[in-house]
This record gives C-alpha cells, structure tokens and sequence, in this order.
C-alpha cells in the first residue's frame, strides 16, 4: 500500500520532474535565442567586407552563371557582396571550361552547389511551377533563400541585415499588402461573424514557415487605434470548424441541401465546395459553424499577397514573393505597352528570381 502524502507538500519525485521540465525549457529557449544570434551575425557578416572577400563568395557559382551585366543587385559598386551572402549555396563547387551543360560533371556540380528542395516539383527548374501556393511554405529556409533571397522568411537576413535595408523590411513584413488584416477584418465584421470592427485575423509566416502572430512594440493607445489604425496584434485565422455563426437568423434561410452531421458526411457535396455548414439546431450541433470563417479559409480571395509567390499563370502574377515582388523585374506579359522592352521574354521569364541583367539575354 503506498503512503499517503500531506496537502501541498510535493514528492521528490514531481520536484525532479520540475526541474527537468525548467532546465529542458532552458536549454531550448537558449537554443532558438542562438540559432537566431548566429543567423542575424552571419548576415551582418558581409556589411562592410573587402571586395574580395566577395568574390571569394561567388567563385564557383560564376563558373556556370557567366553572362550577367553586374555581379549583385548593387550597380553602383557601393556594396559588395557575394552569391552565397544573399543565396545561400556552395560556392566552392565549380566546374572546368568548357564542360558541357547536363553532363555527369556538371550535373553533379549543380548538385553539391544548389540548395536542393524537399518537393521534386520545384526541382532542376528556374522558374517556379504555376500555383505553387503552400507547397512554398513546406520547403525550407535554406531553399527559400537559395531561389530568392528577398522572401519575407528570410529577408531579415538578406535584404534587412544590419546596415542594410533593416527598416523597409520590417515594414513590408507586417504591411498591409502581407498580412491583408483589413481585408479580412471587414469580411468578418460585416458578416457578423466576429464582432469587433477592428481587424484581428492575418496572414504572416515564420522562418519555418508556421503561420504566427504579429504585434505591435509598444501596444498602442486606444486613441492610436483609434486614430491612426495602429493594430495591438494580428493573430492566425482559426480553424474553421471551431467557429459559431455569428448571424443566428441564417439558419431559417430557404434552400441548400440538407446538412450533413458530425461523423456522418454528405457524399453527394461537392469536393472543394463545401455546404455553408448552417443547421436548424443551436450552436455547437450538426456541422454548424460560420460560412465567412470557411469562406476565407478556401477562397483565401485575394491570395497569393506578399509571403507567397504570385501564381505564375496569368497576366499580372508572375512575381516573386517578399522584397523581390517589387524590386525585380519580370515580364508581366506579352504586351509591349504593359511589359516594355521586357514583353518579348513573356512567358520564358515567368518568376526566375533573377535580376535585370539576366532579362536582357
């Protein structure tokens, strides 16, 4: 028979289970803080460096890459940086002249020098796949990095080093073109589906890409709210399946199909078009919840916004995510008087990620 223990008093046993929940707590909490420290050291490593030094860092890589009219999105030689500063990779890895392209040697190059991705649809090509959306979320930072450095998850290591353009990039990583609060915001607010109007739903990724909050530092008065439109915090949209409809009255709506019940789907609904999930009964029953919530989690409306790459399929979206959204060019489409001089490389340049200088072979 056990002995029974005192009220309040704990056994050695939970004290020991305690202290290895703090100290693993610990060590984890020191090893994010160092994973962050050495990525923001390293990318404040090159601010500043000899142009050697850069040089050293694109040796191999301008053994395939040849024909650019300049060797960084720097032309005025204010800064020098190397491939790997900004992309990542291997620049120790070259090949010899003149070794023919998709040969042994050189494929096996390629290989070693390129960060390579986890999905094979992004692999051995220049220009991402069309409607790429998610799947751009699951490859890692290092990848993301490699094709185009100036994306939100890893821009405060490229774009937004110390020294660099650290302001711009914390301001484009929670503007309104990111994280598309208001958007969200209204849809939800005058749907009655949550009941501040104040948005308080938005988009916004992590280096791992794992949706996160954002917030403001320092939180703003009321009257700075109220005023300027200065948000506390953003948070991720909820699963829809949590939610409540708002407007209760909808349930007596004519028409639809009859409504499917917990554990017992409607096999006659369409796949990827959902029914509005209302039922006659209270909140909490059937598959009752809240049509705007499942409405932004499908349509998602006005994505892909700045933490994805555009679509890739039609006029108009071929951009690239983050920073190089706007600071690349590409070939919007065909026509001369949308694209310029840029109109006959539509639709070969669709998203390279590459600058300028490369739109003009």
């Amino acid at each position: 028979m056990l002995p029974l223990q005192k009220p309040g008093t704990p056994s050695l046993r939970n004290l020991c289970f305690l202290c290895v929940s703090a100290l693993s707590f610990l060590f984890a909490l020191h090893g994010s803080s160092n994973l962050s420290a050495g990525a923001s050291q390293e990318a404040a490593a090159f601010h500043g460096q000899s142009h050697e030094e850069a040089e050293r860092k694109s040796s191999g890589c301008i053994s395939c890459h040849t024909s650019t009219d300049e060797p960084t999105m720097h032309p005025t030689k204010a800064v020098h940086i190397g491939c790997t500063d900004c992309h990542g990779g291997n620049a120790s890895i070259s090949i010899a002249q003149g070794t023919a392209t998709n040969s042994p040697e050189y494929n096996s190059a390629k290989e070693k020098a390129h960060v390579q991705p986890n999905d094979p649809v992004f692999k051995n090509r220049s220009a991402l796949p069309e409607r790429a959306y998610t799947k751009w979320l699951a490859e890692s930072a290092e990848y993301v990095k490699f094709v185009n450095p100036g994306d939100l998850r890893v821009a405060a290591e490229t774009c937004g080093a110390a020294g660099c353009h650290a302001a711009e990039t914390r301001a484009v990583s929670t503007s309104m073109m990111t994280h598309a609060g208001f958007l969200w915001g209204a849809a939800l607010y005058n749907n009655g589906s949550y009941p501040t109007k104040n948005s308080r739903f938005g988009e916004s990724y992590d280096r791992d890409g794992k949706p996160q909050s954002i917030r403001t530092s320092p939180k703003p008065t009321t009257e700075e709210t109220r005023a300027k439109g200065v948000l506390p915090e953003l948070d991720p949209l909820l699963r829809w399946e949590t939610s409540q409809p708002g407007n209760v009255l909808r349930v007596f709506e004519r028409g639809g199909r009859k409504k499917a019940e917990i554990g017992n789907p409607n096999r006659e609904e369409e796949p990827g078009k959902p029914d509005d999930k209302l039922s006659e009964r209270g909140f909490g029953t059937e598959l009752r919840t809240d049509p705007v919530f499942l409405g932004l989690q499908k349509t998602r409306l006005l994505d892909p916004i700045l933490s994805l790459p555009g679509t890739n399929d039609h006029p108009g979206d071929y951009r690239a995510s983050g920073c190089t959204a706007c600071h690349v060019i590409y070939a919007n489409d065909r026509d001369p008087s949308h694209s310029g001089a840029y109109s006959q490389f539509w639709p070969f340049g669709l998203q390279r990620f590459l600058r300028s200088n490369n739109s003009k072979k």
